[in-house]
């Protein structure tokens, strides 16, 4: 399921009404489709729900109203849209020490290059989604917030989608290494994103 900018209002005033009741609604939506790997990565598995908020979000924060603007942050964010064969994530790298910022940011170079699913003893590397402005053939620097998407076959898929099927989000740096199990709701919430078009 996708969403248009026919979906976004521009109509402020009318958003901030119920603004605080649209955060309450994907609080808990939100929160089934988080997976913490270690200390300091956190996962946000995407589906048209959270990306049409963020975009509603940002188009109120930053007061958007042209037609052509609205549309090429739906355009952006879509990208992040999973698919039958697909599951997309935000990964935030949370760091408290703001001083510090720079320096582990350093230390964990490259770690969004290092994620994958591990689905019943399978890898799926994560592959990187580059931002709205940069070149998908140049290495990003690793910065605080990446997306990234998880290509699967007929069979991994198949496999994440069986509940009995160990599957981990796998996080494999030389500085930071750790692994957490996607079981419960939040496998639930995935399985249905690959959900076959009808």
């Amino acid at each position: 399921m996708a969403f248009t900018a026919a979906d976004i209002t521009t109509d402020h005033t009318a958003y901030s009404a119920q603004r605080v009741q649209a955060r309450s609604r994907m609080l808990p939506i939100r929160a089934e489709r988080r997976v913490r790997v270690g200390d300091i990565l956190l996962f946000e598995f995407e589906n048209a729900e959270t990306l049409r908020y963020q975009v509603q979000e940002m188009v109120y924060t930053e007061r958007l109203t042209a037609p052509g603007e609205v549309a090429h942050e739906v355009e952006a964010y879509s990208r992040l849209l999973p698919s039958s064969h697909a599951l997309t994530a935000t990964m935030f790298i949370e760091l408290n020490q703001v001083e510090a910022v720079r320096d582990e940011l350093a230390r964990l170079s490259g770690v969004q290059r290092r994620v994958a699913l591990e689905i019943g003893g399978v890898t799926v590397p994560a592959v990187e989604i580059p931002g709205v402005d940069e070149d998908p053939d140049q290495p990003s620097e690793t910065v605080s917030v990446h997306m990234l998407r998880f290509p699967l076959t007929d069979g991994t898929r198949d496999a994440f989608r069986d509940p009995e099927v160990t599957a981990e989000l796998v996080v494999d740096h030389p500085a930071y290494s750790d692994a957490t199990p996607i079981v419960g709701a939040v496998r639930r919430s995935l399985i249905a994103d690959l959900a076959l078009p009808s």
